[in-house]
């Protein structure tokens, strides 16, 4: 393999593959919020915890 041959790879590599990732790095970025608004938990909300009764109030029938 002679340096020509190694230049005609790479320029043929880089044909191939710059407008591939530049595609995939347009997909990519909104793959990865997509999976980040679904499955990371957001630092900037507080969870309000869970609405209790207190323990001597009790529920009147006839209004449920």
């Amino acid at each position: 393999m002679n340096n020509t041959d190694i230049i005609q790879l790479v320029i043929l590599c880089a044909i191939i593959f710059f407008p591939l990732g530049y595609y995939a790095r347009h997909s990519l970025r909104r793959t990865r919020d997509t999976v980040r608004l679904l499955f990371a938990k957001p630092r900037y909300v507080k969870s309000a915890g869970t609405l209790k009764r207190a323990s001597h109030v009790k529920a009147n029938r006839k209004h449920d």
